[in-house]
Formats: structure tokens, C-alpha cells, sequence
């Protein structure tokens, strides 16, 4: 193609540009760096030096009118989309890409909203836990067999990653004097298989009231009304006895999808009974381990799953992909 054919073509093809990413199109194949135009620059000392100067000049020319004819197209382009002439609403909008909150965040702040209604402080606590606030002062002795119940990562002889969030019930109570209210919201680690309900690490929220007029009735309304809230009441609930070595009666908490709000095909089991936290009274012996010196104390305490429950509210049939890198998991929120 000559240098005319070239300058035809350009300004054939320029006119026929109907959007903003054609033109660019157009500007690389007749003014990018391998657009004809540019090779014959390259090929310059080629050509007999009687007829260099003038097609070298003539190159220019062109190269200056295609410029030209670019700057033009593009400003009667910006003209348009600022006088709103470009924009054709006819067409489907373009979604943004924009973050959001995990879903176990989501969770997080949920229950920490619920339990502030209920009258419940906020504290945190270390993940990093010695042996003494995670099983001795909690009742768990070296030599105790309730120790299997947690498959401990250890870090030295004596201190370890926190197997739960109860030792905070010891460490609060040792700066505080009853009565008061918490919940102590974290992550847990525990030495164990992975797999679909099965984790190494998870989040747990404590909870810990403590005052003389305490009772398992005021322990039933608390849960009773905070799963209530957290599922939209659209459960049941029970509790059965169970055993901890820091409570005293024991208990578990489950719950149940209530039968009208089942799902045809659920991504969790919806027809069995789950369960949800594990609580109890406080046992009198971690009034005495805390130093408390007045009498008729009681309260009660309890531990609750955060990935559990973020399984049920968004049907999540994995605890695994929580911790994924999956997108497609991460892009559903």
C-alpha cells in the first residue's frame, strides 16, 4: 500500500468510527508502531537518495493529516458524552466492581449487635493463651480427661494457641467484680482433621454473665432471644445436658429449621437437630480460683460457633471455603 492509499483508507475507515474504542483501534493500525506508515519510515534508507527527501516529506505530511483526523474524532467524542449525545440509555449498564464484608464479618457484627441490645459489653482477648487460663483454671488439669476434648496446638511446654475463648471468663474475672455482663468474640485453633464441618481454625463468641440473682431462666430468655434475632425466628430450639468441666449443670444448645422454612433442595441439613453452643452455670470452684469473696454468686457462660451459624443463614455447605481463595465463593456475598 502507498503512501495515498494509506491517506484514502485512513480517512475512509475514520469516518465509519462509530465508538471511542474503535477509534483507538483505528489509531494503532495507521499510527502504532507497526501501522504501514510507520514501516515505511523504517524502510526509508531503502529508497534511492534522488527520491528520499521527497517521499520522507510526503510521509510527514501524512502522518501530521492522520494526527489530525485523530484529534478531531476523538474531541467530537468528549463534545458528545458531555452533552449526553454519546450515551445511549438503551443499553445495560456496566456493574462495578466493589468489595464487601466476608461473610463471617457479617456474622460477627450481627451477634455482637444482637448481644449489645441485650445489654453485653464487648472484650477482647489473646490467641495466644498459657496453659493456666486455658484448661488449669477452667477445671482441666494435665491429668483430666476432658483435655482430649481439645486437640491442642502447642507452642512451648506452656503456652499454646487457645483452644477456645473461656479463658477470657477467668482473666475478666480477676480484674472485674460482678456484676456485669460480656461477650467475648475471637478466633479459636484446634489440632484436628479438616473437612466439611471441620476446621483448624474458627471463630467463637464467649459469653459470661455474673451477679447474685442469676438463674438458668435468665441463661434460656438471653439464647432463646438472641437466636430468635439471629435467625429471623424462623427456628426451633432446645437444650439437652452435656458436660464442661467449668460448668455446672452443663448444657447444649440446638436448633432446628422450623418446617415452613425449609428449602426444596437445602445446601445444609434442615431436618435434624444442630447444634450451636455448648453452656452452663458457672461453676462455684472459678469464684474461688478469681478470688471472689462474696457469697450466693451465680452466672452462666456459653461459647457459640460463628461459622456454624454463618453455614445456616446463608446455606453454606462447606466450613472449608471460608478460608478459600475461591471467588466464586467470595463473589456471592
Amino acid at each position: 500500500m502507498n503512501l495515498e492509499e494509506i491517506k484514502s483508507q485512513a480517512k475512509k475507515e475514520i469516518e465509519a468510527v462509530k465508538e471511542i474504542k474503535d477509534l483507538d483501534n483505528w489509531r494503532i493500525k495507521y499510527l502504532g508502531r507497526k501501522s504501514d506508515l510507520s514501516l515505511f519510515f523504517d524502510n526509508l534508507t531503502k529508497i534511492p537518495l534522488d527520491q528520499r527527501k521527497k517521499e520522507a516529506q510526503q510521509a510527514h505530511n501524512i502522518r501530521l493529516f492522520l494526527i489530525d483526523l485523530f484529534k478531531s474524532k476523538e474531541k467530537d467524542f468528549l463534545e458528545r458524552e458531555e452533552n449526553n449525545e454519546y450515551l445511549d440509555l438503551s443499553q445495560p449498564g456496566i456493574k462495578k466492581e466493589i468489595g464487601h464484608l466476608h461473610p463471617i464479618s457479617l456474622v460477627l457484627e450481627e451477634i455482637v449487635e444482637i448481644f449489645r441490645s441485650l445489654g453485653f459489653e464487648v472484650i477482647e482477648g489473646p490467641e495466644i493463651e498459657t496453659e493456666y487460663y486455658n484448661f488449669d483454671a477452667l477445671r482441666i488439669p494435665e491429668t483430666h480427661p476432658a483435655r482430649d476434648m481439645w486437640d491442642t496446638l502447642w507452642i512451648t511446654s506452656k503456652m499454646l494457641l487457645r483452644t477456645h475463648t473461656s479463658p477470657m471468663q477467668i482473666r475478666y474475672m480477676e480484674k472485674h467484680q460482678p456484676p456485669f455482663r460480656i461477650i467475648v468474640p475471637g478466633k479459636t485453633f484446634r489440632h484436628e482433621a479438616t473437612d466439611a464441618s471441620h476446621e483448624i481454625q474458627f471463630h467463637q463468641v464467649e459469653g459470661l454473665m455474673v451477679s447474685k440473682n442469676i438463674n438458668f431462666s435468665n441463661f434460656k430468655f438471653i439464647i432463646e432471644e438472641f437466636l430468635k434475632a439471629i435467625f429471623k425466628n424462623n427456628i426451633l430450639i432446645r437444650f439437652r445436658p452435656s458436660y464442661f468441666p467449668f460448668v455446672t449443670p452443663g448444657v447444649e444448645v440446638d436448633i432446628k429449621i422450623r418446617p415452613q422454612f425449609k428449602e426444596q433442595k437445602p445446601k445444609v441439613n434442615q431436618n435434624e437437630w444442630l447444634e450451636i453452643m455448648g453452656a452452663g452455670m458457672v461453676h462455684p470452684d472459678l469464684y474461688k480460683i478469681v478470688g471472689y469473696k462474696e457469697k450466693n454468686l451465680q452466672g452462666f457462660a456459653f461459647g457459640l460457633g460463628v461459622e456454624r451459624i454463618a453455614m445456616i443463614k446463608y446455606k453454606i455447605s462447606d466450613i472449608r471455603l471460608f478460608t478459600s481463595s475461591d471467588i466464586r465463593f467470595l463473589k456471592q456475598m
